[in-house]
């Protein structure tokens, strides 16, 4: 018996992750050819039910699949394979059996080679692999785990065919190599086989073969000569693969290089540089500018070495302007002299047009001054003479612009002209899994004059994704054209989730992307098909030419809202309405408008002096019917003045009451209004009139956040909402939009969905909130806390005054803050009636009760933050991701933070995922606390910041990601400095699927558990 694992004994012994299955695997080899007779697994502890064991090829292909009886409770398990599976040499196959609930494990055991006997192994980087659903290939991997799946191989001798002598030859474009290509034939005990047919075939490059078949002679060998393909136009020697077959055995291939007829020019030839070893003791890097009359291909970069020099050095390639083109390490380097370097793929450059070759310097190199005053020419390649040439910058590896009496530092290309394979069309298209896309792949070659080429071989594959192609090969025809027809695989994907690449040997290559579209697409996948706009941004903001309000925070699709809307003079306005969301990157949909109207001033707003309460009674300017066709979503009314082309927002949000989406997205307009210190008060002193904060505040008034250009914006739906908005929905996650008074009045809704989500800066809440939330948590609905600071402050709405017009209930936001004792309501009614915190002595609902950690401090930059740290990277949260404790991500906690509070509310079985080193404010976070009554134990640390996760006892996932600035790791659209990483969108996705919400068309690089 030969198996892979013989001491090998799992760290994880019992591993589970409640309600989810997989399919688990490994890759391995083997030396020889033979017979895999059983499959083998490691059974978990607590593992039950039927197991079934299943062998692949390396690129999906079921090769046999048995059913393990007889099982024992734990350990080994084996089953025989009844026929054995013959496996060939050195061809990478798949072991899986499934799991249940229970499995074992060892992280990283994978990351080298387990080698036994005949077997091993594969250490790939990718190897430890599983699949979601079980049964099914398994092809992702998490950290090189074993998952203890192995195999018993048997070693079975067979006839053997073998190459003698011809392989790895070249030789011109069309020539006639000088050596045969011989095989040698041989029965299973090994003897020499004559007489056994044999076959000849070119597989690629375009040569040819003669004889192309025969039979072996009395030393079991036959033999054929190789005429190379002529190829023209190529500018990289070309692969000729050629396959010998013996009947019944198995075959071989040569390799052979058809080298291009034309000729590599450089600019540089005879020239030596005056000054031989130079040093200033620093590293540079120096280039030099060229230019060529033709249109061709750059295949290798060139460098003298001075005598001195030592190190690494990195040639690259550049625009004028510089963009980078092309980068290539130099390897066998001599130790002084001309160095060469083949870059991997040839770069196309245009006729007449300046480019700059460069290469790094770690302290020696070699110069001649003003060498390159004048062109130097040679052939079809020269020097630019600008008076500015010789470029170097100080700082090596970046793009050389700074010139020094036009010197020569000896940088240099080899440029070849040949033909170019173009991308013609058929890139970016979307289609249905399981069928072909509507239009072809077209690719077209081109010589050097530009004119089509034909009968140039194009090899097409599917480099990425799931799908197939027809053909995988084609000759061009008169046009210079060749296409295939990409069929998309099964796995839904975001656009190049699927990439299929066109290969003209010798010549180049492209690339086209497509997406496979679900099979019944949601409304919000289908919704950012449209086409998207960024007109609905403010670029010319208002500071008081124009300012308006909404009705209502949110409306049902199909119902009305009325838009009140005042002018500083009177005269002429539009307003366009918009749907936020990804849209190809634009952020947003134009849904109406432009809307012409006239406005005028509107009535000064009332201010009641005992609360700083400030309504308004505008009459309405327009009134948006809402479609029964529109999609829920954030959604903006930008209002311009055509006077002044001031601009100002008016935001709301389009239910679909109907839709039992798989997340319902709570906007936090209570917040907004929190912050919104129109008409001079809000519910702060930083930004109200005297330092004197609001104890109320209304609806019906516009935001200043939305109004004027000087706004202190701590929360708009646009700072942290809108980008995590662009990232679901770019994902095609399942969403319908709500916000935080549909939640206080219609808490019921949040059970028709899978997910409620808090995003960024929510930080107000009613106590009908707080209890709707936690009633959907304890009836199993998961919560998505990607927000901080969250639930923070109580309040309390109230019914309009007249002084807003008409009485309407929910307009007026009550939260009296520290001065509590002062609302006549807690007066009448007793503490518990208190608008103040939370955790406060009078609520004692500490918000870490409901969501797990609690709001620590915050930074005074907005855009600033802390580095994410991250612990428990073993948790399923960070699965696909690679991250390790310690590891950090840059800026992602901010601007305010939570962690983990030990007051005795915090929920059983809270799992920290992250802790992050922070510097809090000096009055937080006990500010705006009576005397006497803290809100939190004494010698809390709040100099760091925590996420975690807890599952409730109704099994409801709730994670809280602790930090505002969660969404800005997703998509960094208007954010400085930039911060999404892939990693925290795997985070994302991981949370998410674990509540049971998964994306459409998740990016092509994520894995989707």
């Amino acid at each position: 018996m030969n198996t892979i694992f013989s001491t090998q004994v799992p760290s994880i012994p019992n591993f589970t992750e409640p309600g989810n299955t997989y399919e688990l695997g490994m890759k391995f080899r083997s030396a020889r050819t033979g017979n895999i007779t059983k499959i083998r697994f490691w059974k978990a502890p607590s593992e039950t039910g039927t197991h079934i064991g299943k062998l692949w090829t390396a690129t999906g292909t079921l090769l046999a699949s048995v059913t393990f009886t007889n099982e024992t409770d734990f350990g080994w398990q084996e089953q025989t394979l009844d026929p054995p599976v013959l496996i060939q040499d050195n061809t990478t196959y798949v072991v899986s059996v499934n799991i249940n609930s229970h499995y074992v494990a060892t992280y990283d055991e994978l990351a080298t080679p387990i080698v036994n006997g005949d077997l091993s192994s594969i250490a790939d980087d990718n190897n430890g692999v599983f699949n979601g659903t079980p049964g099914a290939f398994p092809s992702n991997s998490y950290r090189n785990t074993n998952y203890y799946r192995d195999v018993d191989f048997v070693y079975v001798p067979q006839p053997t065919i073998t190459k003698i002598s011809g392989d790895n030859q070249s030789g011109l474009a069309g020539s006639t190599l000088p050596n045969p290509l011989i095989v040698e034939v041989r029965d299973a005990a090994g003897n020499i086989k004559p007489n056994a047919p044999v076959t000849f075939t070119v597989i690629s490059g375009g040569g040819s073969v003669s004889p192309a078949s025969g039979v072996t002679d009395t030393s079991g060998r036959f033999s054929t000569t190789l005429t190379l393909g002529a190829n023209s136009g190529t500018v990289r020697p070309v692969p000729n693969i050629v396959t010998a077959t013996a009947t019944g055995i198995g075959s071989v291939d040569f390799s052979a290089d058809a080298n291009p007829l034309g000729n590599t020019k450089v600019v540089l030839t005879n020239q030596v540089p005056s000054i031989g070893n130079n040093t200033d003791g620093t590293s540079y890097e120096l280039g030099m500018k060229f230019q060529t009359t033709a249109r061709g291909q750059i295949t290798l970069l060139r460098f003298w070495k001075a005598p001195s020099e030592t190190g690494t050095h990195i040639g690259k390639l550049w625009t004028a302007t510089g963009t980078l083109l092309a980068s290539v390490i130099f390897t066998n380097e001599t130790a002084s002299g001309w160095q060469e370097q083949l870059l991997d793929t040839p770069v196309n450059i245009q006729a007449n047009t300046t480019y700059v070759v460069s290469v790094n310097v770690n302290s020696h190199y070699v110069a001649t001054y003003s060498e390159l005053a004048a062109s130097i020419i040679n052939g079809n390649v020269r020097s630019v003479a600008d008076g500015n040439n010789g470029v170097y910058n100080v700082t090596a590896h970046s793009f050389p612009q700074n010139s020094y009496n036009n010197s020569n530092y000896y940088r240099d290309i080899g440029f070849v002209v040949g033909s170019n394979l173009l991308k013609v069309s058929g890139d970016n298209q979307t289609g249905t899994t399981g069928n072909a896309l509507p239009n072809p792949l077209v690719v077209k070659v081109v010589n050097a004059q530009n004119t089509p080429q034909a009968g140039v071989t194009v090899n097409f594959s599917v480099t990425m994704g799931g799908g197939s192609i027809s053909p995988t090969s084609a000759v061009t025809n008169a046009s210079g054209e060749a296409s295939t027809t990409l069929t998309l695989g099964a796995v839904p994907a975001g656009l190049g989730g699927v990439v299929v690449t066109a290969i003209a040997p010798g010549i180049g290559s492209e690339t086209f992307l497509a997406a496979a579209a679900p099979s019944t697409p949601n409304a919000i996948y289908s919704e950012n098909l449209n086409a998207g706009t960024n007109s609905w941004k403010m670029t010319n903001r208002a500071s008081g030419e124009i300012a308006g309000y909404a009705s209502t925070t949110s409306v049902n699709k199909g119902q009305s809202l009325d838009i009140k809307v005042s002018l500083a003079q009177e005269g002429p306005f539009t307003i366009d309405i918009y749907r936020l969301g990804y849209y190809g990157g634009a952020g947003g949909r134009q849904m109406a408008g432009p809307i012409s109207l006239n406005g005028s001033p509107q009535p000064a707003c009332t201010l009641d002096p005992n609360t700083r309460l400030i309504e308004c009674n505008w009459t309405t300017s327009y009134v948006l019917q809402v479609g029964n066709n529109w999609v829920s979503g954030l959604y903006v009314a930008k209002l311009t003045d055509q006077s002044t082309g001031k601009q100002a927002h008016v935001w709301f949000v389009v239910r679909d009451d109907s839709r039992e989406a798989d997340i319902i997205f709570q906007s936090a307009v209570s917040t907004v209004l929190a912050y919104s210190a129109m008409g001079g008060y809000s519910l702060y002193g930083f930004n109200s009139k005297d330092g004197q904060r609001a104890y109320k505040v209304s609806y019906d008034r516009p935001y200043s956040q939305a109004s004027y250009e000087d706004s202190y914006e701590a929360d708009t739906p646009l700072r942290w909402e809108y980008n995590m908005v662009r990232w679901l929905e770019s994902q095609a996650y399942d969403i319908t939009y709500t916000d935080n008074m549909q939640v206080h009045s219609n808490g019921e809704r949040l059970l028709n969905h899978k997910v409620y989500l808090s995003v960024g800066h929510d930080e107000y809440w009613s106590k009908e909130m707080f209890d709707h939330v936690k009633a959907a948590r304890d009836a199993g609905i998961n919560l998505g806390f990607f927000s901080a600071n969250t639930c923070y402050w109580r309040v309390r709405f109230e019914n309009s005054t007249p002084a807003a017009g008409q009485i309407r209930p929910n307009r007026v936001m009550a939260c009296y803050k520290q001065d509590w004792a002062l609302d006549s309501v807690a007066q009448q009614q007793g503490i518990s009636a208190a608008t103040n915190k939370f955790r406060s002595f009078q609520n004692q609902q500490p918000e870490n009760a409901l969501l797990g950690v609690m709001y620590g401090s915050d930074t005074p930059n907005l855009y600033g933050g802390s580095n994410f740290v991250v612990t428990n990277s073993n948790d399923p949260y960070y699965a696909n991701t690679g991250l390790q404790n310690g590891q950090q991500l840059s800026l992602l906690v901010g601007y305010e933070w939570d962690f983990v509070v030990n007051n005795g509310s915090t929920p059983p079985g809270l799992v920290i995922l992250s802790e992050s080193p922070v510097s809090p404010a000096a009055l937080l976070p006990n500010f705006d606390e009576p005397p006497g009554e803290p809100g939190l134990p004494a010698n809390q640390d709040n100099t760091k910041s925590h996420s975690a996760r807890y599952t409730a006892a109704s099994g409801a996932k709730v994670f809280a990601s602790g930090t505002i600035q969660w969404a800005w790791g997703l998509d960094s659209e208007d954010v400085t400095p930039a911060r999404a990483d892939s990693r925290v969108k795997q985070m994302t996705v991981n949370i998410l699927a674990d509540m049971a919400a998964r994306p459409q068309r998740p990016d092509a690089n994520i894995i989707v558990p």
